[in-house]
């Protein structure tokens, strides 16, 4: 009896959530579903299915020129980590730089891909559907170019610049959000666009499916300000998705947003920013989507990243922004790394801020020559750039520390 589709990716998972579980693979049903046949070893015929499974992962690699942030690099890169080289969902989570909800679509859309690549190989009588498209696409791809700014922002400066907007979309005289903040808080770091459309967002979808008043309140929590709406509970609930545009936006400038459901009490939706005063990393690279790139590495863990296109002027520049480190590309116009990286040992202000060299020369011996005090080669992994950051600023703590090995550039 040919096998239904739901139950041919049902599968397709299981193995690979044991794909060096031998025991389990030697007599794993998909090996019959594919292949046909079964040899007399069964240790053999695990094997086989986990070099079919880990082939067909691999067919999923983009071509060379596609964007790396690109959703074909982020399914291939989610299932390649996720059970070719067991990284608990956490580890997938940093180092793709996405939330738990986003991975587990990008893993079901990297499973839908690769349940189809292993039919149309290996014999089929039905096409498998296409994984279905992000909730919000148009906004991911946006933020994908935008540029972020952050800046340090008054939190009562915040909310009234979202108040503003909200209420010129209600009645005269609707009373929706009842707002109680400290007379002292302190500053906020974020990109002021975004976090106030976040904020915008937030409160209409507690007045659509919930109810109001809305009370807003803030206080400080660790190294983030969290800024707490509550709406009683309406006779509908949102659904999950429609939390994702907001989310989206909170996250990309490392901060997050939790809602914890009102199905029979009030709505609560918590919004944490990072707060200012953060540590500084001066980031100098001639390609704009490195200087992005970086950006979405370093703003999560609470960095505030202060960027340069050139070497130019670049005294000036750390003794403004007085950077704690500095990421520093070799290859640029007019003055290059190896001539910036000189002018800043050899000058008393700047010499002992540590300098990491991010290059696509194979150069280590001559960055640390110079005075580096790192070296990483491009392209450059989320986890062993911030491996290496926290070593230098943290030196006693974590001088056994080593960046985790790097995975085939992409």
């Amino acid at each position: 009896m040919p096998i239904k589709s739901d139950d041919f990716r049902k599968l397709v998972k299981d193995a690979l959530e044991h794909l060096y579980d031998t025991a389990y693979l030697e007599i794993h049903p998909l090996l019959s579903q594919l292949t046909g046949t079964e040899t007399a070893n069964r240790a053999t015929n695990a094997q086989k299915l986990r070099g079919l499974l880990k082939e067909s992962i691999e067919l999923l690699r983009p071509p060379q020129g596609m964007p790396s942030r690109s959703p074909e690099w982020r399914s291939y890169l989610a299932l390649r980590y996720r059970y070719v080289q067991e990284m608990t969902l956490g580890q997938v989570e940093n180092e793709l730089g996405v939330s738990r909800r986003q991975l587990q679509r990008e893993i079901q859309r990297g499973l839908e891909a690769l349940a189809s690549i292993l039919w149309a190989n290996h014999g089929s009588e039905f096409a498998l559907p296409a994984a279905g498209e992000p909730a919000v696409p148009e906004l991911e791809s946006e933020l994908n170019q935008w540029e972020l700014t952050r800046q340090t922002c008054e939190v009562r400066s915040l909310v009234n610049d979202a108040l503003g907007l909200l209420n010129a979309t209600l009645a005269p005289g609707q009373a929706a959000v009842q707002v109680d903040l400290p007379d002292t808080l302190a500053p906020i770091l974020v990109d002021t666009t975004m976090a106030r459309q976040a904020l915008l967002m937030t409160m209409r979808l507690l007045l659509q499916y919930a109810g109001n008043p809305i009370t807003l309140t803030a206080g400080p929590q660790r190294d983030f300000m969290e800024i707490q709406l509550r709406a009683p509970a309406g006779a509908v609930r949102p659904a999950e998705n429609d939390w994702e545009a907001p989310r989206l936006l909170i996250q990309r400038q490392g901060g997050v947003l939790s809602v914890e459901d009102g199905r029979e009490l009030d709505w609560q939706v918590n919004i944490r920013l990072p707060m200012g005063g953060q540590t500084r990393v001066l980031v100098i690279d001639d390609n704009p989507a490195i200087l992005q790139l970086f950006e979405r590495y370093l703003t999560p863990q609470h960095y505030e990243i202060i960027k340069a296109s050139s070497g130019t002027e670049i005294l000036a520049l750390v003794k403004e922004s007085r950077p704690a480190v500095i990421i520093l590309d070799v290859m640029m116009p007019n003055q290059d790394g190896w001539q910036v990286l000189r002018c800043l040992k050899e000058n008393p202000g700047t010499a002992h801020t540590p300098v990491i060299i991010c290059s696509v020369l194979k150069e280590p011996e001559l960055a640390l020559s110079l005075g580096a005090d790192a070296y990483l080669k491009k392209p450059v992994e989320r986890l062993a750039l911030l491996a290496q950051v926290e070593v230098l600023l943290h030196p006693n703590i974590l001088a056994e520390a080593t960046p985790p090995p790097e995975s085939p550039s992409i």
